[in-house]
């Protein structure tokens, strides 16, 4: 068994309190996180694990300046003595900010003056903490300081890395061809007075085809309110996206399946049943199938890794014969993997994917679902220097990728979403949480505008007026006013794509 101990001085303990110390974990160079233990008693943070070997600890935080951000330690081995949590943090954050800054400028970008000055001034702190480890009250001070100017200089390069890689694919593409569209329940958004905004924003509409919603009762099925839908995209020339048609949450699936819960052949009968009636129904309408989402995060229903692998490559069988000339994809939530620190039977995504991807089913491409700043089932926050490499670690699989982000632009209650999730709670330099959202999610698009092997970006919410899957996760707000977010979302529409 390998235990990993941290020191907290009392310097560094309101700093570490306030992270999200449960959901830390430890992974290897993989970068897959393993099954821990998390322990924090104010002074001290034990990770147990049940290997022994060396790793790296992932630790979201709030910092100044930045908000929840996930740092990371650079590999440490599991030892009797303690570490300096903070110090090691600090550590992690020089690390990344000057290999990652030396690697992109041999490759030829051009870092800021910013970003220099903060990397100069976070490696300054980083050192004055190393040199005052004798003293780990005074340490853990500047580590905290290095933390927060580090941080800021990784986003500073992220996003010179992002929009210099726009640039270059302007230089060779007049209008990029990306598909950017927001996630709907079907009717909306044809009741909606903000129907020439959504068309000045995106170019596609990712059609929620709810299992729940369409066959509420076993055997009978309504498709009009999709059908409506999908009718009203074809006549503002909006690509759909239509799906997913096994959405594997709570509160997402028909409340009749739980009959068949200890019965998996007749599970799956009725999955891959409800998949061939409703693409027979809807091909030549659809321009992309998105097939199934969240197979590989524990589900409502308790499953094994093959039976997961059955129901995956059964829908997708049923979609490609039913409809063999549309693409279909399949969707994969929680791409990082954290729920594998809490799981010990979940499935990787990369693995599951990968699986998926060789099959020979003619799958067209793979979906990536992330929900970021909510407190569970959800992506833990990240810059978008980390968020760009897990693109590129995806991207080795060589097939087209589809992503989905959900970010909440408020906190509270949320009568009106099917699937309600709490949000992270507010940090010291928070913004309201609107402008938060705007915030945060304009990096993570930027980057993903800048990767070749995104042909597509999915916002996860329309409008929170209108029925909607997460809580606050609208571009319209519940008093339906738009949200900053969405002007963005309309000037990268009518700046960069097609």
């Amino acid at each position: 068994m390998g235990q990993f101990f941290f020191d907290v001085p009392e310097t560094a303990q309101d700093f570490i309190s306030r992270s999200l110390w449960k959901d830390a974990y430890i992974s290897g160079i993989e970068g897959v996180p393993w099954q821990s233990r998390n322990e924090f008693d104010g002074s001290r943070l034990t990770i147990t694990r049940g290997i022994e070997s060396s790793g790296k600890l992932y630790l979201a935080c709030p910092i100044e300046g930045v908000g929840y951000c996930t740092l990371n330690t650079c590999s440490l081995r599991p030892l009797q003595e303690t570490h300096l949590l903070p110090l090691e943090l600090a550590r992690g954050s020089c690390y990344r900010a000057r290999i990652q800054s030396d690697a992109w400028e041999r490759a030829g970008l051009t870092l800021s003056s910013r970003f220099l000055d903060l990397l100069s001034e976070g490696t300054e702190r980083f050192l004055e903490a190393a040199q005052r480890r004798g003293d780990p009250a005074v340490a853990s001070e500047f580590a905290i300081e290095a933390i927060s100017i580090l941080e800021q200089a990784n986003a500073e390069l992220g996003d010179s890395y992002a929009v210099q890689s726009i640039a270059f694919r302007k230089q060779r593409e007049t209008q990029i061809g990306t598909l950017l569209g927001a996630a709907v329940i079907p009717p909306s958004p044809t009741d909606s007075e903000h129907e020439p905004t959504y068309c000045s924003a995106f170019n596609s509409a990712a059609v929620r085809l709810s299992w729940a919603d369409i066959e509420t009762d076993s055997g009978r099925f309504d498709w009009d309110a999709a059908e409506a839908s999908i009718r009203w995209c074809a006549s503002k020339g909006l690509r759909v996206i239509g799906g997913p048609l096994l959405d594997f949450r709570e509160r997402l699936m028909p409340h009749w399946l739980y009959l068949l819960e200890d019965d998996f052949e007749s599970l799956l009968q009725s999955v891959c049943h409800f998949a061939e009636r409703t693409v027979m129904k809807l091909r030549g309408s659809v321009q992309l199938w998105n097939c199934a989402s969240g197979l590989n995060t524990p589900g409502p229903l308790k499953l094994d890794d093959e039976q997961v692998m059955r129901l995956a490559v059964g829908i997708l069988q049923t979609v490609r014969r039913n409809d063999p000339n549309t693409p279909a994809i399949m969707m994969f939530d929680q791409p990082f993997g954290e729920y594998l620190a809490k799981d010990r039977d979940g499935i990787s995504p990369l693995h599951f994917a990968d699986a998926i991807a060789r099959s020979g089913l003619g799958m067209a491409g793979l979906g990536l679902e992330i929900r970021i700043n909510y407190a569970s089932g959800a992506t833990l926050p990240r810059s978008a220097i980390d968020f760009g490499q897990m693109i590129d670690r995806w991207g080795t699989l060589g097939m087209p990728l589809l992503v989905q982000l959900a970010i909440p632009g408020d906190r509270g209650p949320d009568e009106k979403a099917v699937y309600p999730l709490e949000t992270l709670p507010a940090t010291a330099s928070e913004l309201d949480l609107s402008s938060e959202q705007l915030r945060i999610a304009s990096p993570l698009i930027r980057t993903l505008l800048a990767k070749h092997i995104v042909h597509g970006i999915v916002w996860d919410g329309w409008s929170d007026a209108l029925p909607h899957v997460l809580s606050h996760s609208g571009l319209i707000d519940a008093d339906n006013k738009p949200r900053p977010l969405l002007d963005y979302l309309t000037r990268v529409r009518r700046d960069f794509l097609a």
